[in-house]
C-alpha cells in the first residue's frame, strides 16, 4: 500500500490552501462557493475537477469538463493517477504532491514551472504610495493623443515600477489580428514577436485576460529550452494583456536577464496598471485612426488638385520626397520627418481657392492674377489650422514661398525668421517648379535647375539649404529621373 498524498499549493501559489483526502473520500475543486475546496483563480471553473483517495492510498483527479483543463507533469488528462513528486495543474493554478503529513519544504525537490496568473479584473493589493503613482499615470497618460508617444510614456512608467531590463508593447494588427512590436526599450532589443521570451506568454495572457509572470525561467518546463530565452539569457518575465472596450489591443512585456527576478507585488502593479495603460492606448489608438483616416483625405484632396493640371501632376509628392531628403541630409530627426511629410503633401493645398482661369493660364500673370496665386498659402493655412496633428506642418504650408532676403510672401519673413523646415520646402519647390513643364516652356535640365539655385543663394533661398541640396544633388536627381519614368 502506497503513503497518503497531499496536493500543497507550490510556492507562487503558497496563499492557497492545501488539498488532504480521507481514504475513501473525494473533494471537488473550483471556483464556486458549494466547491469542497474553492479555489478563486480566473483560470479554474466553477467545477473544475475532483479528487479522490482509494482504501490502497492511490490519488486520483479526474476533469469535471473544466475550460482550462487538468494537468499532471504538464499533460492534459481527463483522468489521472497521481504520485509522490507530480506537479498538478488546475488551469493555471500549480500544485505539488508530497506524502501526506509532509510540507513542501521536506519533499524531494521536483521540477515546478514558476507561473502565475492574477486576474485582471480582481483588486489588487497596491500600496498607498503605488495607488498615488498609478492615479497620476492615469491623469498623465490620458492626456497623450500621439501614439507613438503615449507608447514610449507608458513603458517609461511601467519601467520605473517594474525596473526590467527589457520591456515592449505589442499592439494587435487590426487588419491580421497579428502582435506587432510598436515600442521597445531599449531600443533594438526585440526585432519581433520570436525574439521575445515566449511568444506563447503573450498569447496565454491574452487568452486568460490576467497578468502572467514566469517568476524563474528556468524552472519552467515550457520555457526553459526556448531558444530565444538561453540566447538572452532571461530569468524572469512579466506579461500584461491590454483590453480596451472592444477586445484585446495588445500587451505589455518586460522580462529581467542574469539572476534577479521580478517580485511578487510587480504582478499587482502590473494588474492596475494595464486598466490605465489599456485606456489610454485605446483612446489614443482612435485618434490615431481618425487622424490617419482624415490626413489620408485631405492628401488626396491635395492629389485631386495637383492633378487640375496635368502639368503639376504629382507635385506635392515630388516636393515633399526632395524635402525629406535636404532633411534627412541636415540629420533633422525621424519624428520631425512625419511633420515635413505631412506639410510637404498638403503644401498647396490652398489652392483649391484659386480660379482655373488664372491655375492654368498658359501665358504670363497679370498683378491681379499673380496676388490670387500667391493667396493659396494663406488659404490653406486657413483650412488646416485647429487640426492637431497638422500643426507642426502649418509653418511650411503658410511659408514656403518666403524668401531669404524677405521679399517673398505671404508675411515678408526674412533669415532665419522663416521655419527652418520651410527653408527646405522652398529649394525643393523650385527645384520641381523648374524641372517640371509649363505650357509656356519645357521643363529645364536638372543641370540648369541646381545652377539657378545656386544663382539664388542668399537672396531667395537660405544659403545652409543650398549647401545642403549640393551635398544631396545626385539623390535629388535620381529621384526626379524614377518620377518622371513612372509617369
Amino acid at each position: 500500500m502506497m503513503g497518503a498524498i497531499r496536493l500543497e499549493p507550490a510556492p507562487s501559489w503558497s496563499h492557497l490552501p492545501a488539498i488532504d483526502v480521507a481514504e475513501g473520500e473525494s473533494k471537488t475543486v473550483g471556483r464556486a462557493e458549494h466547491a469542497d475546496v474553492r479555489l478563486n483563480d480566473a483560470s479554474l471553473s466553477r467545477l473544475h475537477a475532483r479528487i479522490s483517495l482509494d482504501p490502497s492510498g492511490s490519488l486520483t483527479i479526474q476533469d469535471l469538463g473544466s475550460t482550462n483543463g487538468v494537468r499532471v507533469n504538464g499533460t492534459r488528462l481527463e483522468t489521472a493517477p497521481v504520485r509522490v513528486g507530480d506537479t498538478v495543474h488546475f488551469g493555471e493554478i500549480e500544485y505539488i504532491a508530497i506524502p501526506a503529513g509532509g510540507s513542501g519544504s521536506g519533499a524531494t525537490p521536483v521540477p515546478q514551472t514558476i507561473i502565475r496568473r492574477v486576474a485582471v479584473d480582481t483588486a489588487p493589493r497596491v500600496d498607498r504610495m503605488a495607488l498615488e503613482a498609478l492615479l497620476s499615470t492615469s491623469r498623465e497618460l490620458m492626456a497623450f493623443a500621439d501614439l507613438p508617444a503615449l507608447l514610449d510614456r507608458v513603458l517609461e512608467r511601467f519601467s520605473s515600477i517594474a525596473k526590467p531590463d527589457r520591456s515592449a508593447i505589442l499592439l494587435v494588427d487590426p487588419v491580421t489580428g497579428e502582435l506587432v512590436p510598436r515600442a521597445v526599450r531599449p531600443s533594438g532589443a526585440y526585432q519581433s514577436v520570436s525574439d521575445f521570451a515566449s511568444a506563447t506568454v503573450v498569447r496565454q495572457a491574452l487568452a486568460a485576460r490576467n497578468v502572467l509572470v514566469v517568476h524563474d525561467i528556468q524552472h519552467d518546463a515550457q520555457l526553459q529550452h526556448a531558444l530565444s530565452v538561453v540566447a538572452a539569457g532571461v530569468k524572469s518575465v512579466i506579461c500584461v494583456p491590454l483590453f480596451g472596450r472592444a477586445g484585446p489591443i495588445g500587451a505589455l512585456y518586460a522580462d529581467r536577464l542574469g539572476l534577479e527576478q521580478f517580485p511578487p507585488e510587480t504582478a499587482e502593479y502590473a494588474a492596475a496598471f494595464a486598466g490605465h495603460a489599456a485606456t489610454a492606448l485605446e483612446t489614443a489608438q482612435l485618434y490615431d485612426d481618425r487622424e490617419r483616416l482624415f490626413r489620408a483625405t485631405l492628401e488626396a484632396f491635395a492629389t485631386a488638385i495637383d492633378a487640375r493640371d496635368h502639368y503639376t501632376a504629382g507635385h506635392s509628392a515630388r516636393v515633399t520626397a526632395y524635402t525629406l531628403v535636404l532633411a534627412r541630409a541636415v540629420g533633422i530627426a525621424d519624428a520631425e520627418l512625419e511633420v515635413i511629410r505631412r506639410a510637404g503633401m498638403l503644401h498647396d493645398i490652398g489652392k483649391v481657392g484659386v480660379p482655373d482661369a488664372v491655375l492654368l493660364k498658359a501665358g504670363p500673370l497679370d498683378p491681379e492674377e499673380r496676388a490670387a496665386i500667391e493667396r493659396h498659402v494663406t488659404i490653406g493655412h486657413r483650412m488646416l489650422q485647429g487640426l492637431p496633428f497638422l500643426e507642426g506642418a502649418l509653418p511650411s504650408v503658410r511659408g514656403h514661398h518666403e524668401r531669404w532676403d524677405g521679399k517673398g510672401y505671404p508675411d515678408k519673413l526674412a533669415g532665419t525668421d522663416i521655419h527652418p523646415h520651410a527653408r527646405l520646402m522652398a529649394v525643393a519647390d523650385s527645384f520641381d517648379a523648374m524641372t517640371s513643364a509649363r505650357p509656356y516652356r519645357n521643363a529645364l535640365p536638372i543641370e540648369e535647375a541646381a545652377r539657378r539655385l545656386r544663382k539664388d543663394k542668399g537672396t531667395q533661398f537660405a544659403p545652409a539649404a543650398i549647401d545642403t541640396y549640393d551635398a544631396v544633388e545626385a539623390e535629388v536627381a535620381d529621384l526626379l529621373v524614377r518620377s518622371h519614368s513612372q509617369q
